[in-house]
């Protein structure tokens, strides 16, 4: 059955109308998962010799600190991962319907679909930062090698919980809430120094070393859990109750106040209603605003990097909306786009709304940042205004233009289905928008070696507003694009 649904696979993907961009997002994908393996054991090397980032802690002088250390920053990782692969990880897309047909059993649809998430690199990263941080620990000879075993098979364990659980949380709204109010709760009480969740945590992880048998009960809770998963997904494989799209009371929304912007308005209005009413849609918005505290993780490596790091991080803060919303143009309208080109429609109003979407969604951003980032001081807002400025004259340009040559058609109801791609985010979205990133940086780099952080930003910020005078230009350039692309875009959205 495995070999049966892996062959039907490989030819949908050797055989798509976009196999090529398949092939460069994999290549890509496969690169960076090859360089954080590396970082990884690098960071696993380090972590085993130092107590934790700040190198107080050598191993000859405290044997202890390392491993105390990474037990009270595990709740922390966990909680991380969690949220991690909500968002990034993308689970198995079955065309269901298709394998109803087939004399293939329901259970081995939905066994087929969760044993594909095993070797997902979520679960194989964290055993290259655990494997030579292990074994440099045991060769230290403080520590007792079957509690070190103990503690790796039960911290395997906790990796596949989450695997199997994001399976939950992409399909139970109510547990996204409970779980997202629970995990900023965590995160409040530890901000404020109310609690030390990491002197609960080094404790409870210290058992999995203490206690070995204790790896019984954490994958006795795996197999429990995935019987559960498998069992929740086996009772809606059925086309009338668990793939039957959901029908609610339509609900007329009043945009007349966007009539002053004429023929475009027409589709800014639909573009609208999709951020209302699609799961799917209202991702990108989400993560969109998750994306604004993307500079708070790159402050803190300023002391080693520099200032090229932080820029980066406030470069991609004010353009989170455009890369979400941006990269699956005009994806998002392939169930009505053979009809759209019927129609008495032209390319410039139709990619103009895009446009105009992606840059109000910028300029929100831009506010918000500032707002954040103040509180870092002026340096901090001037890289805020310099990356938005570049994200509205260059990227805005460059992410529509991307859009021509992705032929993914998106299910905009498959939120209704068991396993349908619910995410507006997954590692391609951040594949093509690492290259659009990649200009800037290097611009202030430079820049910012030979004159100071200010002259840098002023050098993107000019980019940016060159690209802005560019606008006709670079339309005319997209438009192009996507003319020549028009019927195989055609062909790719009809053959889903």
């Amino acid at each position: 059955m495995f070999k049966t649904v892996l062959s039907l696979q490989w030819k949908e993907f050797n055989r798509g109308k976009s196999v090529g961009g398949k092939l460069v997002a994999k290549i890509f994908k496969w690169f960076w998962i090859i360089y954080f393996a590396i970082m990884s054991v690098m960071i696993g090397i380090l972590a085993s010799a130092y107590g934790g980032p700040s190198m107080e802690f050598p191993l000859e002088n405290n044997s202890l600190a390392p491993f105390e250390y990474a037990n009270g920053q595990l709740i922390y990782f966990f909680a991380y991962l969690i949220v991690m692969r909500y968002f990034i990880q993308s689970l198995p897309v079955l065309n269901i319907r298709s394998f109803l047909l087939t004399p293939i059993l329901k259970k081995d649809i939905v066994r087929f679909s969760l044993l594909k998430t095993i070797l997902t690199y979520f679960n194989i990263l964290p055993l290259f930062f655990l494997v030579p941080f292990t074994l440099a620990l045991a060769s230290s000879g403080n520590y007792n090698t079957l509690g070190l075993i103990s503690w790796n098979i039960n911290l395997l364990g906790l990796i596949y919980l989450t695997n199997f659980f994001n399976f939950l949380l992409n399909n139970k709204n109510n547990l996204i809430y409970i779980v997202g109010a629970a995990l900023g709760l965590i995160k409040a009480l530890e901000y404020f120094s109310i609690i030390d969740f990491t002197i609960y945590s080094k404790e409870a992880f210290y058992l999995f070393y203490d206690i070995p048998y204790l790896s019984l009960f954490t994958w006795l809770f795996v197999f429990w859990l995935y019987s559960y998963v498998k069992k929740y997904f086996v009772t809606g494989l059925y086309i009338d109750t668990g793939l039957q799209v959901k029908i609610k009371e339509a609900k007329m929304d009043d945009f007349s106040w966007l009539n002053r912007f004429g023929k475009t308005a027409t589709f800014i209005k639909n573009d609208l209603r999709l951020l209302k009413r699609s799961k799917r849609a209202r991702t990108a918005v989400y993560m969109g605003l998750g994306l604004l505290f993307y500079g708070v993780i790159f402050q803190s490596t300023e002391d080693v990097f520099g200032t090229t790091s932080a820029f980066f991080g406030y470069l991609f803060s004010t353009g989170g909306f455009l890369f979400m919303f941006g990269s699956f143009v005009p994806s998002w309208d392939s169930q009505y786009y053979p009809l759209m080109m019927t129609q008495n429609i032209q390319y410039k109003e139709y990619l103009n709304s895009k446009w105009s979407l992606m840059i109000f969604g910028t300029i929100i951003s831009t506010m918000l940042a500032s707002i954040i980032y103040s509180f870092s001081g002026l340096n901090a807002v001037y890289a805020v205004l310099a990356g938005a400025a570049y994200n509205i004259g260059v990227n805005g340009y460059l992410t529509l233009w991307a859009g021509a040559y992705t032929k993914t058609p998106i299910d905009l109801n498959s939120s209704a289905n068991a396993f349908g791609d619910k995410k507006a985010f997954n590692v391609k979205t951040v594949l093509v928008g690492l290259p659009q990133i990649l200009l800037p940086v290097l611009l202030y780099f430079f820049t910012s070696q030979y004159y100071d952080h200010f002259m840098g930003c002023v050098a993107v910020a000019c980019l940016g507003a060159l690209g802005i005078f560019l606008k006709p230009v670079a339309f005319n350039l997209i438009m192009k694009a996507y003319k020549t692309e028009k019927y195989s875009t055609l062909k790719a959205y009809k053959s889903n």
